[in-house]
């Protein structure tokens, strides 16, 4: 064991952890779950990163001895590469970023100094002075999780272009495919399956887009703000140079949170640093496409329904046996799970809500609860997006007939005999058609309303899902209609 101390007292450390004491007392005051920042390497890699960038800017300026600054270079390289694992034990729920970036600063400072002098400890490297310098909690933890959740936007969006991709092809091979229009759950009149697929590629690529575009919300960084945006602690240069090496270390442009509407310097930076409606913002946009991926899943659960007593439109590729009682059942598990996601991602939202209500004065400190919920929903959509396309919708097909056996029978049919002679004849087509279990086309011709030839046209399901061949019978029949 090695002894460290601090502004409260001293404490035995491990000799084989690379944290320190203020690491340890963390690890005392936040447990109350078992997930530590070791299960959360991509914030851990993010910091590290955001480290690096520091030493870099502070050696650039001459605010940090060379051989010090390649040292803790090298240390936030090895953790950016994945090593150190199991030296970030801090619990990841926690008082907004004061602990976890202490146990950065503390595993850097002792990795730093073992590189320097063969052994652990603050001789040449200390956490705060040295790892820490022109920087606060209050500025390295958020642009740590804008890293963090710019990186994880992008790989949610991979999954969500797949579900994109796989429903605007089901369109194109299910564009002739005719089946009953249904509102309320009710028949309604015809539409093609390819026209329902093409509505719900729509829906998914119009939200998609709007996540696409808040994105760059997150290269936005408050770095150089220290405590509360004014940046005391910030040495001559830093400001000017950090945002270079930080968008150089992490691959991406990052820049300085402004704003062309300020009132006085800086405003956008302080805005940052009280307010946390971003991730409300952004829980926003995954509730939006969650819900659009729930929509879509709910009505392929009930087109698949079936097969014998349902509505057995589609049918669903078989990924498992559906009951451990009744041998052939297949339940929709993928849609279920999508439904599952909703409801998860919804719930999530509220949170990051709560977050951004309830921070106060000049520090929006209440991210923790908001953050975990958006990595969550990212995660969720990401990855549940891509399982739906892939298990799901690629491989499922339509019931072509059966569709087309739907459509033609549904009473609705009785619009076109509407059209032409009004609501009430047309009301009483679809009476005779329902209670003689016959179709409109049937009932049309029995009470000698159309011709044969003419209703075979005017009765085509086709004609009757494409506006403009409706649009075209219309003008060809127009003689027939007797509305004034």
């Amino acid at each position: 064991m090695r002894k460290e101390k601090d502004a409260l007292g001293g404490m035995d450390i491990p000799d084989d952890a690379y944290y320190g004491i203020q690491t340890m007392r963390a690890v005392a005051n936040f447990a109350v779950t078992d997930r530590s920042f070791n299960d959360l390497r991509c914030v851990i890699r993010a910091a590290a990163e955001v480290k690096k960038a520091c030493a870099m800017t502070n050696r650039d300026i001459k605010a940090l001895a060379p051989e010090k600054a390649e040292a803790i270079i090298k240390a936030c390289d090895e953790i950016i590469a994945g090593g150190l694992v199991g030296q970030f034990p801090v619990n990841a729920w926690r008082s907004h970023g004061t602990s976890v970036n202490m146990n950065v600063n503390e595993v850097i400072a002792n990795r730093a100094n073992e590189i320097l002098t063969g052994k652990k400890g603050y001789d040449q490297v200390h956490p705060n002075t040295h790892v820490n310098m022109c920087q606060s909690s209050n500025d390295i933890y958020p642009v740590t999780e804008c890293i963090v959740l710019y990186r994880e936007v992008g790989t949610a969006l991979e999954g969500v272009k797949r579900l994109e991709k796989a429903l605007a092809a089901k369109a194109l091979e299910f564009k002739d495919v005719v089946r009953l229009g249904r509102t309320c759950l009710q028949d309604a009149v015809p539409v093609t399956m390819g026209q329902a697929f093409a509505g719900f590629h729509a829906l998914i690529c119009r939200n998609r887009k709007r996540l696409e575009a808040f994105r760059p919300h997150f290269q936005e960084s408050v770095l150089g703000a220290t405590a509360v945006g004014t940046g005391m602690g910030q040495l001559p240069g830093y400001r000017e140079k950090i945002h270079e090496n930080l968008s150089a270390v992490v691959g991406f442009p990052m820049h300085l949170a402004a704003s062309e509407d300020d009132v006085l310097p800086d405003a956008a930076v302080f805005d940052s640093m009280q307010n946390g409606d971003g991730l409300m913002i952004l829980g926003g946009y995954l509730k939006a496409l969650a819900c659009a991926g729930g929509k879509i899943a709910q009505d392929l659960y009930l087109l698949s329904s079936g097969p014998r007593g349902g509505i057995n439109e589609i049918n669903l590729p078989a990924v498992a046996p559906g009951s451990s009682i009744m041998p052939g059942k297949i339940n929709p598990f993928l849609p279920e799970l999508m439904i599952q996601v909703m409801q998860k991602v919804s719930a999530n939202e509220w949170t990051a809500t709560l977050n951004c209500a309830e921070s106060e004065l000049d520090l929006g400190f209440n991210s923790c609860a908001g953050f975990l919920a958006a990595m969550e929903s990212l995660e969720l959509i990401g990855k549940g997006f891509a399982l739906f396309a892939e298990r799901c919708v690629e491989g499922l097909t339509a019931n072509k007939d059966v569709c087309r056996e739907y459509a033609e029978r549904s009473t609705s049919l009785s619009t076109m005999v509407s059209a032409l002679y009004g609501y009430e004849v047309g009301g009483r087509i679809a009476r005779i058609a329902y209670t003689e279990g016959i179709t409109c086309k049937e009932a049309a011709l029995r009470e000698k309303l159309i011709p044969p030839d003419v209703a075979e046209e005017l009765f085509d399901v086709g004609k009757l899902a494409d506006r403009a061949a409706t649009v075209d019978m219309f003008r060809k029949y127009s003689g027939m209609r007797r509305v004034e």
